[in-house]
């Protein structure tokens, strides 16, 4: 048995507009997390790695959830994490850590609520290492109501200090990563577990093949750019060593980057060729370091952003960047989520209406049809 990532996500400093408004020492914060893999040993591992003083922590506690937006759980599960014995820690800046094994019946594609008390000292609000893009409500509450069933108070979208859960897995199990930005994040969903990553762990738990054998982590980060950083998050190629290696029994990463690269950023050269040029040396890079470590890489072409941004460069830098990836000589294999949400006929720069949330971003129909393309053969 060795530990397997069930649930993870990608880390950064909160911007000050995804940040609460009131502060969180010695309040209670309840977060909703999917695992991918089912286990009854477990530990979690807490970051601090962006924040900017050290965060005390009075107690961790684990239960299985209620309704997703009701912010309850079923109080009969609730148990606690230790940290070297004791039920609080203090993470120093710039650190992660990992919890004790706790026995605990972790279940697969069913909500999980993780509950701690915040002690004196926490960080400022525009000093917090979290993740913007949950999906889920989290629950702010005043004092000590972590084993309560129920809590009111402040919500918001945002995950802070959770960084990973793992479990303990035969040996030959093993997780694939989605990395990438708002697209992999899921972006458009709410209190929902409907972004393309999870619709493929429905996918694989349906394959007699690979059901109990597979993890699916997201490691996607709204806004963020496969190039460049900006103060708050770390540009894609440099989250590879975190969020891709550093994750125990990683063998396949997929991987959808560039949309912000083009839309946001400053071309090379200002020419289509030479934006397009970077981003494929980018997915090189990646490509590079995975196959160092033994993990296979697949790409997708960007996929259509034409509708919500008709700049005729932009989409003739996207244009260049996917016959470079449909060529197939960056990637192990290409997966084409592009040609699957893609306006046929006489706009394929855009997405099919059905499947479209805002012109950048599919609904969640848009999301299944994304998994739908992934050939679970790959992975066998």
């Amino acid at each position: 048995m060795e530990w397997l990532p069930s649930w993870a996500t990608s880390i950064q400093l909160t911007e000050d507009r995804n940040a609460p408004t009131e502060n969180l020492a010695n309040k209670t914060l309840r977060q909703f997390v999917y695992p991918t893999y089912s286990g009854n040993q477990i530990r979690i591992q807490l970051s601090n790695e962006k924040g900017t003083g050290p965060v005390e922590i009075s107690k961790v506690h684990i239960a299985k959830a209620q309704a997703l937006g009701s912010g309850a759980i079923d109080a009969s599960t609730d148990v606690e994490f230790t940290f070297n014995g004791s039920a609080s820690v203090t993470i120093p800046v710039g650190e992660t850590l990992w919890s004790d094994p706790l026995q605990f019946d972790l279940q697969e594609m069913q909500p999980m609520a993780v509950t701690m008390l915040l002690g004196g000292t926490v960080p400022g609000n525009s000093g917090l290492t979290g993740h913007p893009g949950a999906r889920t409500n989290s629950y702010i509450a005043n004092n000590d109501v972590v084993s309560e069933a129920s809590i009111s108070g402040s919500k918001y979208e945002r995950w802070f200090f959770i960084n990973a859960i793992e479990v303990m897995a035969p040996a030959e199990a093993f997780a694939i990563v989605a990395f990438g930005d708002s697209i992999t994040d899921g972006y458009g969903v709410h209190d929902a577990f409907q972004r393309w990553p999870d619709y493929l762990t429905a996918a694989i738990n349906e394959d007699p093949d690979l059901k109990d054998l597979v993890s699916v982590i997201d490691a996607g980060n709204g806004g963020n750019a496969l190039l460049n950083g900006d103060g708050y998050m770390d540009a894609g190629v440099d989250r590879v060593p975190r969020d891709i290696l550093a994750r125990p029994k990683v063998k396949h990463v997929i991987v959808l980057f560039g949309a912000n690269d083009i839309i946001y950023g400053t071309f090379p050269g200002g020419t289509a060729e030479g934006m397009a040029d970077a981003i494929v040396a980018g997915y090189q890079d990646i490509v590079d370091a995975c196959r160092g470590a033994g993990v296979k890489v697949y790409g997708s072409p960007i996929t259509p952003f034409g509708a919500s941004d008709p700049d005729a460069l932009k989409n003739s830098a996207r244009t260049l960047v996917n016959q470079a990836v449909l060529a197939g000589d960056i990637f192990d294999e290409v997966i084409d989520f592009s040609a699957v949400l893609v306006q046929s006929g006489s706009n394929p720069e855009s997405i099919q209406q059905s499947l479209n949330n805002d012109n950048l971003h599919p609904n969640a129909l848009g999301y299944a049809a994304m998994a739908g393309a992934v050939d679970l053969a790959l992975f066998k």
